[in-house]
């Protein structure tokens, strides 16, 4: 599977004080219940969240976009142009929308949360937009124009990865009973799954196995947040305090929550 070998995206280094935390996987890996358990443990050490996701609304309720979700079929061949059909969603076209909403949401959400030094969670990113084009399209034609525009978006400075198996995923979904948020077919999923794991991997994200409960996915998760080095910042931003006492403020608050 060619389509899948995914080159590593070159993104834009930040030097706000806040934290970005980037959250990726398919449906039903998990991302939103492990976001709800780091947000509880941010709140009990004391620091400011902003809870996002993308793509956001602008682009979700975009009937073209709709169409696509509800149909993960309706989009150029693999390995052909993303104007084989004009009957088809035009995925090159939809990159585009879909980045642009990303950086948007970049300047009016994400780096005016980050300039307050709030942590911020982010629920599908660029490795999102990668993945599913690895998924439905030829790289060879997508993942040039995702490369030029991804070095306009800013680097995480922690990523997860989660990943979990199709026959997971769809039984996550499907058990969420909601008929406008159904499992694609099992043939795609394998395909998406697949296209996830090769994001992850190229790009070096912190790889989490979402197949186990999350009693013990979100210690990991937590243990390798504590550890960033802007979370000492920013304890030193929010207490007047000598370094020592803002070390046991934030880190360690932290930890003891993966000890719990």
């Amino acid at each position: 599977m060619a389509n899948l070998f995914c080159q590593p995206l070159k993104l834009k280094l930040h030097a706000y004080p806040g934290v970005l935390i980037t959250f990726c996987g398919v449906d039903g890996s998990g991302k939103s219940s492990l976001i709800g358990r780091l947000e509880k443990a941010c709140d009990e050490a004391g620091l400011n969240c902003l809870r996002t996701f993308t793509p956001t609304r602008r682009i979700r309720e975009d009937a073209v976009f709709r169409k696509l979700v509800a149909d993960p079929w309706n989009t150029s061949s693999i390995d052909s142009s993303s104007y084989h059909s004009a009957r088809r969603v035009n995925v090159l076209g939809l990159l585009l929308s879909i980045m642009g909403d990303l950086v948007q949401h970049t300047t009016d959400t994400i780096i005016p949360a980050l300039e307050r030094g709030e942590v911020v969670f982010c629920d599908r990113y660029v490795f999102t937009s990668q993945a599913e084009i690895g998924a439905r399209s030829d790289l060879r034609e997508t993942e040039p124009v995702l490369a030029s525009i991804a070095e306009h978006v800013l680097q995480p400075d922690l990523a997860f990865g989660l990943s979990v198996s199709s026959g997971t995923s769809y039984r996550r979904v499907q058990a969420r009973k909601d008929n406008n948020d159904l499992p694609p077919p099992m043939s795609f999923l394998v395909r998406q799954v697949a296209a996830y794991r090769a994001v992850f991997e190229a790009n070096g994200l912190v790889a989490l196995d979402t197949e186990r409960d999350l009693d013990e996915t979100f210690p990991r998760a937590l243990s390798h947040f504590a550890r960033l080095e802007r979370l000492d910042l920013l304890a030193r931003k929010r207490t007047a305090s000598s370094r020592d006492e803002a070390d046991q403020t934030v880190p360690a608050s932290l930890m003891q929550a993966v000890a719990l």
